[in-house]
Parts: C-alpha cells; structure tokens; sequence
C-alpha cells in the first residue's frame, strides 16, 4: 500500500537516474535493488521526511554511485588481454556512437570525481532536473547550500571536461 503511495509515482524516475550514471543494464538493475533496499530499511525516516521523493533519488544516486565504484575497483585487477578482448570493433560506421559514450563516460567519471555532495547536488540539479529546495530537503541543508553545490560542481566540472569543450575561434580583426 505504501509503495504505491510513495514508489510506484517515482519509479521511472529512480531508473533513469540510476542508469545516467551506471549505464549498464546489470548494473542498474543491481543499483536500483540496492536503493529499494536501503529504502525499505529505512522506511520510517523516508515515510516522515519533508520530501520522501527527493530522499528517495538520492538513494538511488548514492546507489547508483556505489555500484560504479564497485566496478572501477573491478576494472583496477582485471587483466590487460581481457581488456584488449574487450575493445569493441573500431569500424567507421561506429566512430560516432564510440565517441559519444567515451564522452559520457567521462563525464560521469568526472562527476564520480566531485565531493560527494557536489555529485549530488548537480546531478538532481542538472540531470533529474529536481527544484533547489527539494534538494536541500533531500540533504537536510539550506537551500544556499545547494546552490553553493551545484555553482562549485559546475566549475569544476568545466575544469576537468574542458578537453571536451570545443575551443571557440577568435576572429581576426584585421580580417
């Protein structure tokens, strides 16, 4: 009865958010059976939180998160020739779709790479698209606080992907 009350409205948004960041259908199904764990332990304080659908996201960010860094200590001692098997065909007619995932890759890599808070905030912000104050509620913060999160997360970010950033061309003047 109260999953369908307080899940069941938010469960597409819990895989989506899940899967922006493992990419992986295993993966992500193993990440959202996580959260729904996590959830259920803790039912009581997401039941009485000011925003449970909030909280309920950042479980499964937090989640989602933890798989990913289940999976890099993984990569870490996986064996070069397995890695070498492992890179798919580089035929022209996949040039486009390699480099889009690599590029997503990195950015979530890059967000992995962000205080954990700032991970958070900017991808609730950002990629679930979820109101400042919703967050703070989620954080059990101030809503400045957030603002401060998601600002300090852009800028670092645009640090750490500015190799993705085309350069923008000064036109000569004399020209």
């Amino acid at each position: 009865m109260q999953y369908e009350r307080l899940i069941a409205p938010i469960e597409e948004r819990m895989v989506r958010a899940i899967w922006r960041i493992v990419r992986n259908p295993d993966d992500a199904d193993d990440a959202l059976q996580e959260a729904l764990l996590t959830v259920w332990k803790r039912w009581g304080q997401v039941a009485r939180h000011p925003n449970p659908h909030a909280l309920v996201l950042r479980i499964c960010i937090h989640a989602a998160y933890d798989r990913v860094r289940q999976q890099a200590r993984r990569c870490k001692w996986q064996d070069a020739g397995d890695i070498a098997e492992a890179i798919p065909d580089r035929s022209p007619s996949l040039t486009q779709k390699l480099a889009s995932h690599q590029q997503g890759e990195q950015v979530l890599e890059a967000i992995a790479r962000l205080p954990k808070n700032q991970a958070q905030a900017i991808l609730m912000r950002a990629v679930e698209e979820v109101s400042y104050s919703d967050i703070a509620l989620a954080m059990n913060c101030r809503e400045a606080t957030v603002r401060k999160h998601v600002a300090r997360a852009r800028i670092k970010l645009r640090t750490l992907l500015s190799h993705l950033i085309p350069a923008v061309q000064k036109e000569d003047a004399h020209a």
